[in-house]
Parts: structure tokens; sequence; C-alpha cells
């Protein structure tokens, strides 16, 4: 629940829990997350994001144009996917050192000779002599804060399926069923949503709350005990995040908004139960999305 947490060994805290679960897909993840994805691994959704290209061109008489923007349709559509659906294979530690480097917020990808195969194609008169790919930071962030919430979530989750699994000494009685261990890693961790902590039935709340309408929100929330604080905060968030994912779940903010109210319930700051508060928040959040 801490942000300021280090992930890497967060990580390492997660093969253990692997190990003790008998959770061979877990374990997988950990491992891809902490040393990177080989080729042949599908990479998640959540590290996959499209690119843009950019160039200088040089034409005649000493003319020019410099970080000029290349349209993804003007590249041949044998390499366009790799733009357009960049895959992002670094290891956390990997990602977190290029964050540290990323002075302008921007950070680049080779393109390899594609200066060479656009040529002239791009801009009338002028060539091609250097091109290359870029996102921005922000993407990054994501990718590290999306990693820490899954975490949280699967393991939110076996907690509420039993409180003593993954504990060394918990009895054989307690140990969660292989099936069940896999059914909760990918609902949380490659099912897309952010919060799956719970069932409706937790919370009881009638959530009347249309698409875009922050003040029925903001009652529903008022209504369950958040604090005037910490709805300002979420109404920060969801300005900067105005959209849900294509995938159904939200940005980093929301959900690092979200953690923080569930660790609020966790400590008893907040007047809620622990497993109906993943579950209310994300519920009332996607009715705001219109999820």
């Amino acid at each position: 629940m801490d942000a300021s947490s280090n992930l890497a060994t967060l990580l390492r805290k997660c093969k253990l829990l692997a190990a003790r679960l008998g959770s061979q897909q877990l374990e997988d993840w950990v491992l891809w997350e902490s040393n990177g994805y080989p080729d042949g691994v599908p990479v998640p959704e959540y590290r996959i994001w499209s690119l843009e290209v950019r160039g200088h061109f040089a034409g005649p008489f000493g003319s020019g144009i410099r970080n000029a923007k290349i349209p993804l349709v003007s590249i041949p559509e044998r390499v366009r996917k790799r733009y357009q659906r960049y895959e992002c294979c670094q290891s956390i530690a990997g990602i977190e050192t290029m964050l540290a480097n990323a002075t302008d917020g921007t950070l680049q990808v080779s393109t390899g000779d594609l200066a060479l195969v656009l040529g002239r194609k791009i801009y009338r008169d002028q060539n091609c002599v250097e091109a290359w790919a870029e996102f921005g930071a922000n993407q990054l962030i994501e990718v590290v804060n999306t990693v820490r919430n899954r975490i949280l979530d699967f393991t939110l989750a076996v907690w509420k399926e039993e409180p003593n699994a993954g504990e060394p000494n918990a009895s054989v009685g307690h140990k969660l069923e292989a099936d069940k261990v896999t059914q909760i890693f990918n609902t949380t961790v490659y099912g897309g949503s952010a919060n799956l902590v719970g069932t409706v039935t937790d919370s009881s709340v009638v959530f009347n709350i249309t698409a875009n309408d922050f003040g029925a929100l903001e009652k529903v929330l008022a209504e369950q005990g958040v604090e005037k604080s910490d709805i300002a905060e979420l109404k920060e968030a969801l300005a900067e995040e105005p959209l849900a994912k294509p995938d159904g779940s939200f940005g980093s903010r929301v959900s690092s908004w979200i953690a923080r109210m569930v660790k609020k319930a966790a400590e008893g700051t907040w007047d809620v139960g622990i497993a109906a508060a993943g579950n209310l928040l994300s519920e009332a959040i996607s009715k705001y999305y219109g999820l």
C-alpha cells in the first residue's frame, strides 16, 4: 500500500508468496516483471501503447525540417504494428532506471533503418536523414503503478478468501485450492480491473450515478463516510484522467487514490470493511466512467 516502498523488494516477497500458494502463474509473472519479458512471452496490455515517430529531414539549398512528426500511416505496413502497439519488455528495475534518466519527460526507442526506408516519401523534396520513436515517461510511471496496484488487488483478494493463506504455519485446512488461486490471479492481475475485491453484496450500496456526474459520485462517497478532503483528491484525479482505459481499468492516479482509501479501511481510519472498500469504490467510479 505504501507507494514509496521498493517495488523490487515487493516483487521478491510475491515470489515467496507464489511458492507458498503453489501458483506457477504468479511466480512466472513476478519473474517476468523482475527480469523483463523474454521473446515469445506476451506482455500484458498495461505494457502496450502507441509510439510517436519523428525525424529530421534535409532538402535542397540547405533546406530542412527538424523534429517533424511522421504519420504512422506513412510507415510500411509490415513494421507499422511495432509502433502502433509498442511492447515494453523491460524489467521493473530497468523501467525505474529509465524514469530516473528521463530529464525532458520523454523517452526514445530506436527505429533501426527506418529513415532509409522512408527516404523522400514523407515530405516533398525532403529526405529523411534520421528517425526515432518516442513516448511520454508517464507511460512507464503507469506500468510501475499498475504492477503495484495489481499486487495489492491479488493479495487482498487472497486475504479475503483465506486470511492465513501464504503463512508458513498455516494448517492444511486453510490452504487455498490451486484453481481458486489461479482464478484470483487471472481476475486481478491479467483481468484488467484495478479493484476486484469483494462482491456487490459486500456493501449493499445502490449506485445512482450517471456518466460524468461527479455530484452524484460525491454524494454516494460522502454517504459511505469518505472525507471531503479525500473526495477533493479524487475529483482532481478524475479531472486528470477523465476516461477509463480501453480495457475498462482505471488510470494510475485514480488507482493510487483507491489504494490509499483501501489502506484507510485496513487501518480503521475509514469506517468500512476492507473487503467492501475496494468493491464500493471501483463500482462507484466505474459508474462515473459510464462502464
